[in-house]
């Protein structure tokens, strides 16, 4: 009972680092972001380059963060990320030009890296194998979750704390108390697991691991399903979805990122239902494939379709955020396909691919839109024309999901 409670311990303070991390980077940089880009005077470029920057950082950060977690402490190194993303969220609340914003951008990124990877290989250690999808689930509800809570609530806090940068000034202080109870709390591996797990890191070489994932197809095909649906969703919710609801319905930032907040529920919802109804289905294949089709279906009538009454908007936006969250499977795939040695990795490449993916896809719309806006005048189409872009990953995703093997181990 002692051990099972120790685990649920250390797993759930590792996930409040997940949270908090969320809470800034898919909820406090899409609703700080048209204030900041209205104080500070920043162009589309600007705003592009914050956009593409934490995708950019964080995505090459990933195989570092998973080599990482499998040879040294996680203890060690989720405390020292605690505290980076608190520095960031300093460098934040003291910025008064674009370069400012970006270089807190890459230290928060940095730190932010080590959240997922840190807490699957936590799981995959303190956890029982086949409760995996059910507790990385509840890790990204927590998460989502916050970021919820973000949209609802920070355009409040904002107002109450006078501005983004001391909103930014609160959530440093979060952080280093968070970094300070995760020293504390978590552990890097059972005592019983300790030798074996010192002697896999030590023993294993980088680069043989490295050839044993690359001729692992069906973990690049599963890879690419998440970095295609994920990318797609955190790009367009973190950093679109305000902006263009704002465009589409003329109506108050508070009521745009309310719509942001229930995508994102959606998906909060999804993670842990998801991972419940692959356990009682016996299977990750069939999910996956609903899961990707559904999303296009919602997707492409959410940007391409017609203008819909606000609460109608709200179940769509809902449903979408539940249907991606059949990505969260990718990971439970991983973690079956790959030898444990590998799987820090696994994720961490997944993880890259992911935000790589959100970072090009950032880059793409962006110039879509700079193209379009010098010959229009019609805001509304242009958003629709370069989010159709959206619409295409996630039928890629749907057409990789087709020939993805069934990994569920009956």
């Amino acid at each position: 009972m002692r051990n099972s409670v120790t685990s649920i311990a250390i797993w759930l303070f590792a996930s409040f680092f997940a949270v908090y991390e969320l809470f800034i980077t898919n909820g406090f940089y899409g609703v700080s972001l048209q204030l900041q880009q209205h104080d500070l005077n920043l162009s589309v470029n600007a705003v592009g380059s914050l956009a593409a920057i934490s995708s950019l950082i964080y995505a090459l950060c990933q195989i570092p963060a998973g080599i990482m977690v499998s040879k040294f402490s996680i203890r060690i190194i989720l405390t020292l990320s605690s505290i980076l993303v608190s520095i960031g969220m300093l460098i934040y609340s003291h910025a008064n030009d674009v370069e400012q914003l970006i270089f807190a951008r890459v230290v928060i990124a940095i730190g932010s890296a080590f959240a997922f990877v840190s807490i699957a290989v936590l799981i995959g250690r303190w956890l029982d194998k086949d409760k995996f999808s059910l507790f990385f689930g509840l890790t990204q509800c927590m998460g989502n979750i916050s970021v919820v809570s973000a949209n609802m609530f920070l355009p409040q806090i904002i107002n109450f704390l006078h501005g983004w940068k001391n909103t930014s000034l609160v959530l440093a202080i979060v952080g280093f108390i968070l970094a300070i109870m995760i020293g504390l709390i978590v552990k890097s591996n059972p005592a019983s697991k300790l030798y074996s797990t010192q002697q896999t890191g030590n023993s294993a070489r980088t680069l043989a691991l490295f050839k044993q994932l690359t001729a692992n197809k069906q973990f690049w095909l599963v890879t690419a399903y998440a970095g295609l649906l994920l990318g797609t969703l955190f790009n367009f919710g973190a950093n679109w979805l305000i902006g263009f609801q704002g465009n589409y319905d003329s109506h108050s930032l508070a009521h745009s990122a309310l719509v942001n907040s229930v995508m994102f529920l959606g998906v909060a919802v999804g993670n842990p239902v998801i991972g419940v109804l692959s356990i009682k289905l016996q299977t990750r294949k069939k999910i996956l494939l609903m899961g990707a089709l559904t999303s296009l279906i919602l997707l492409s009538i959410l940007i391409l379709g017609p203008k819909f009454h606000v609460s109608t908007a709200l179940i769509l936006y809902f449903l979408f955020g539940f249907s991606c969250s059949s990505a969260i499977l990718s990971y439970s795939v991983i973690m079956e396909i790959v030898a444990p040695p590998l799987q820090g990795i696994g994720v961490g490449v997944c993880n890259t691919v992911v935000y790589l993916s959100s970072a090009l896809l950032s880059t793409a719309i962006a110039s879509i839109i700079r193209g379009e806006g010098a010959s229009s005048h019609n805001i509304l189409t242009i958003d629709k024309i370069a989010f159709s872009l959206f619409c295409v990953a996630v039928a890629i995703a749907f057409a990789l999901s087709s020939v993805i093997k069934e990994s569920f181990r009956k």
